[in-house]
């Protein structure tokens, strides 16, 4: 909250833009946010006429912002249909609370909630492998959750998935892949994200791109919308959370560098695209001979990653039984 007055009329402002140099009210702030929402579908063709969208809903700020600036949108054209997909990777209580609000928002926007968990799909929760493993408790849980979802909106012939991917998100990504030296996800960043070209892939979308986090957070807190929670097992030591409070530093220090980084990030990523090298991509992919999932091994990386953690649960077991 701000004390200064809006910059379009008298109201009292609920945020100052600095880079802008201007302050808005409630009303204001709203309509522009949708506006930008809008924008961003319309730039970059993100919905078409007879598409059925699942929204990748976590019960958190960006997800339950994301589906209701969906269903204002598109809510009352018979043309669109737009359904919530939830993951619930048995992260208690946590996953609870945001599972429940996820339930309550689609009811209040009339959507349909389909709801898939790690549990009946893995035989496995979170809360049970977490730490077990080698690897940190995101890249186990993410590689899950990014399958399983996917698996949710091919269930539900979804021709698109919506995800909560904010203005913050993508200037990290985009760091991380410069890092990384990851020109091939460089190439990718953008509006839709596509990890492939193949059709168990349904294509993602990203409506909020345009966004800063801290705006989606404000637009959730002023409309009662989601939960803002932290999850318990996410890992401090990790790329992205180190990315994430760096950026946030400096936006601090220079209002705007966000923005910045995303533009160029776009224009670097264009260029990059032109002149990669894509023969073959497509013929890469192929089925897994665990699961039948599309990817570019014979074993694809989840299951991979499955053996591994319970192998390591199941060692973790075993000692604590010796014991």
């Amino acid at each position: 909250m701000t004390d200064s007055k809006c910059s379009r009329c008298d109201e009292d402002a609920v945020i100052t833009r600095e880079f802008e140099g201007r302050s808005l009210c409630k009303e204001h702030f709203t309509i522009d946010i949708n506006k930008t929402v809008k924008k961003t579908i319309r730039d970059g063709n993100l919905v078409e006429s007879g598409d059925t969208i699942a929204v990748g809903l976590s019960g958190g700020k960006d997800s339950a912002v994301m589906l209701q600036q969906l269903v204002e949108i598109f809510g009352k054209r018979p043309d669109i249909e737009i359904v919530g997909v939830c993951v619930h990777e048995g992260i208690d209580p946590y996953r609870d609370e945001s599972i429940s609000a996820a339930e309550e928002l689609c009811d209040d926007l009339g959507v349909e909630c389909y709801i898939g968990s790690y549990d009946d799909y893995y035989d496995l929760k979170m809360d049970d492998v977490a730490d077990a493993g080698e690897k940190g408790n995101c890249t186990y849980c993410g590689i899950m959750r990014r399958d399983l979802l996917n698996k949710l909106c091919r269930e539900v012939d979804a021709d698109k998935m919506a995800i909560g991917h904010n203005l913050d998100d993508e200037a990290q990504s985009i760091m991380m892949n410069h890092i990384k030296g990851d020109m091939k996800r460089l190439a990718r960043i953008g509006p839709k994200d596509d990890p492939a070209n193949h059709e168990m892939f349904v294509e993602r979308i990203k409506p909020l791109r345009d966004v800063m986090e801290r705006e989606v957070a404000l637009f959730s807190r002023l409309h009662d919308l989601g939960v803002i929670d932290r999850c318990p097992h996410v890992q401090e030591g990790s790329l992205r959370p180190m990315v994430k409070s760096f950026l946030n530093k400096l936006e601090s220090e220079m209002p705007g560098i966000k923005y910045s980084i995303v533009s160029q990030g776009r224009e670097i990523s264009d260029m990059v695209e032109d002149n990669m090298d894509w023969e073959g991509e497509e013929n890469e992919i192929q089925e897994c001979e665990r699961c039948g999932e599309p990817c570019s091994s014979d074993v694809c990386r989840k299951c991979q990653l499955l053996v591994e953690i319970k192998d390591a649960a199941a060692e973790s077991s075993e000692h604590d039984f010796e014991r």
